[in-house]
């Protein structure tokens, strides 16, 4: 699915025309909605980034919503406490997240490259990037929730509900194929280094 027939989609289930909807403010309600509890291996990226020798701290990807793994030299490296992080010489081995920036413990001694695991934030649809990989996997979460703001444009409140359970039904589907394709072929495992 696109947004052209997203679009369309919308305007089929609410018995009405595409013009007599404000699809773009819907679809942007929508996204905005689910798009922050949206957690999904879809949505994981991996990036490398370069530390300079002396930074205690560097800037995450502009897209970044969530951390999975950050690692120096393949070493994972620990979430701590902002106040933990007293910059004493030594193992750069702990971090904290400010803002839109990773602070690590201590300065490293020379330049290194940070692997970053991380959850992206959901591309939104525009008319230049008219799909992006939830609607092109899960369609129907995205039309149940455009059908959500619909209703409740429309005053709706059966509709609200009927379709509200169905997102809800559609976001539970989403949940479940993340859980089973992210860990399949093995039973997850904590290895302490």
């Amino acid at each position: 699915m696109n947004l052209r027939e997203l679009r369309a989609a919308v305007a089929s289930y609410a018995v009405r025309t595409e013009e007599e909807l404000p699809l773009a403010l819907l679809i942007t309600l929508a996204e905005s909605k689910f798009a922050g509890s949206i957690r999904h291996r879809l949505a994981e990226r991996q990036v490398e980034i370069p530390v300079a020798k002396g930074a205690r701290s560097f800037p995450l990807p502009a897209d970044f919503r969530e951390a999975r793994s950050i690692k120096i030299a393949g070493r994972p490296l620990t979430l701590a406490s902002i106040d933990s992080l007293d910059g004493s010489p030594g193992c750069t081995d702990r971090y904290a997240i400010v803002g839109n920036a990773v602070h690590l413990h201590s300065a490293p001694a020379e330049a290194l490259s940070v692997a970053l695991t991380y959850y992206a934030r959901m591309p939104a649809l525009t008319e230049a990037a008219p799909t992006n990989w939830l609607l092109t996997a899960f369609p129907d979460v995205y039309l149940y929730a455009v059908l959500v703001e619909s209703a409740i444009w429309d005053q709706n409140t059966d509709a609200q509900a009927r379709y509200a359970a169905l997102l809800g039904v559609a976001l539970g589907n989403l949940a479940a194929d993340h859980t089973r394709s992210a860990y399949s072929g093995s039973t997850l495992r904590v290895i302490r280094p």
